[in-house]
């Protein structure tokens, strides 16, 4: 594989998990917009997935746990990829252990240390490498649309600030459950049950909608069912106010469309403004 241009890395680990997630066709069509947009990226993701795809060798890696690897290896991404660093404070927070990483932060389980709120918490923060005046302005529009969304199928945002080095984060309820599919399957439920489950989807979305908030990255991972069966709408990152103007800021810096092929709107997948 050729060395790859260090500033690509942070682009390329976020495009290259939202390409892994994606069946063969949609994921062509993904790579072939984004060979308009950024070439160079575009290349990068085609020589990692083309390794993914050849027969492994003896040390059985595959184009995302390469990619994971040479991440690792930058000395920014210690916080996100080394197990062994320590967990960095956050303000009233003590973090116990991370939870996931999107495309502008990590998410770690964590516990206010005053005793507040009674329970766990999901607490994002906005990760080093991504730390950006872009990024960053778009990390705080996140936490400004929590806090005004109240309703019980969407995770609801409980506090916000800054961490000792001066990133922003929120902290929200923390949920236990699992991806709608997951949930539907593993319980085996019927079609009207599942229709009732998405119904609940349907009414959290709508009242979004109803407060200007087009969340516009709807798909299973996004979407946990709890165990009594409550629909909660998680991950609000690339949503959008409809009060803004359209601006081009449907678009990451790295010129890759914000949302997931495989279920996006066809307004999205055209490039046209979003719809309620």
């Amino acid at each position: 594989m050729k060395p790859v241009d260090p500033a690509l890395w942070p682009r390329l680990e976020t495009a290259l998990e939202e390409l892994l997630e994606l069946q063969p066709a949609a994921r062509a069509r993904a790579l072939a917009t984004l060979g308009r947009q950024d070439p160079a990226l575009r290349d990068a993701l085609e020589e990692l997935l083309a390794a993914d795809a050849r027969p492994r060798g003896i040390l059985e890696t595959g184009a995302d746990d390469l990619a994971r690897a040479l991440l690792a290896a930058q000395p920014s991404r210690a916080e996100a990829d080394d197990p062994e660093a320590p967990l960095p404070r956050v303000a009233r927070y003590r973090l116990l252990r991370r939870l996931g990483r999107g495309g502008m932060g990590n998410v770690y389980l964590a516990e206010r240390t005053d005793g507040d709120f009674g329970g766990p918490v999901a607490l994002k923060l906005l990760a080093l490498d991504v730390d950006t005046p872009e990024l960053r302005a778009r990390f705080l529009q996140e936490r400004a649309i929590l806090g005004r969304l109240e309703h019980p199928g969407i995770a609801r945002l409980l506090d916000g600030g800054l961490s000792e080095d001066g990133r922003p984060y929120f902290a929200l309820e923390y949920i236990e459950g699992q991806p709608i599919t997951d949930d539907a399957d593993a319980r085996r439920l019927t079609l009207r049950e599942r229709l009732l489950l998405f119904e609940q989807v349907c009414a959290a979305v709508s009242y979004a909608q109803q407060h200007l908030v087009v969340h516009r990255d709807l798909k299973p991972s996004n979407i946990l069912v709890t165990p009594e069966g409550q629909v909660k709408l998680l991950d609000f990152g690339i949503a959008k106010l409809l009060a803004e103007a359209e601006d081009g800021e449907a678009r990451t810096r790295t010129g890759v469309a914000l949302m997931t092929p495989e279920y996006a709107a066809p307004e999205q997948l055209r490039g046209e403004p979003v719809t309620t």
